[in-house]
């Protein structure tokens, strides 16, 4: 019994992650991009082409560890990529949304360009308020392909596990002007 447990564990600690993240302070920004690594399921790939609907989520988190508390919550929200293929012009339209405000929206020719934008939307800005600036962050991401429940009662998702990274102390250079910090906030 210890053996197997040790094989999933060893197993578990061997796998890469699901998403590739990386979160950048900018003068009282910060910029998340991620790129899910994990391959696409069978339903997406096979709806891409069909002319409905295909969405993405990427619920995204940034929070501040505590020593003895609960982290604290700096700021949650969610990306969403969204294709679906027009028949009329044989083209796949796209748009990348935060939290319901449209941030890109593009057109193209391919399954395979459409598929590009479900799987990396691109960098992401998010405003962290004057308070919410801390020295140690910390932003996690995960991929949500679609959530129901069973039985009316049971929440399930189909989706990756957390992908979780540091963000870097912020530096001099990076925090705003004593002019500028009004507008950031």
């Amino acid at each position: 019994m210890t053996a197997l447990l040790s094989i999933l564990l060893a197993a578990s600690i061997g796998s890469p992650p699901p998403i590739a993240l990386q979160a950048v302070r900018q003068r009282g920004m910060l910029q998340v991009s991620f790129q899910l690594l994990a391959p696409l399921p069978e339903a997406v790939e096979s709806a891409l082409p069909s002319g409905a609907v295909v969405r993405v989520r990427y619920p995204l988190r940034v929070r501040s560890p505590r020593r003895m508390w609960w982290d604290r919550k700096v700021w949650r929200g969610e990306v969403v990529a969204t294709v679906a293929f027009d028949p009329v012009t044989g083209r796949y339209r796209g748009e990348v949304a935060l939290d319901g405000v449209i941030v890109t929206s593009r057109e193209f020719a391919t399954a395979a360009d459409a598929r590009e934008l479900l799987i990396a939307p691109g960098p992401v800005l998010l405003a962290l308020p004057p308070d919410r600036r801390l020295p140690n962050l910390m932003a996690r991401v995960r991929a949500v392909f679609s959530s129901s429940t069973k039985w009316l009662i049971f929440p399930d998702t189909e989706g990756t596990d957390w992908v979780e990274t540091p963000v870097s102390a912020p530096t001099a250079q990076e925090s705003p002007p004593p002019d500028e910090a009004h507008l950031t906030g």
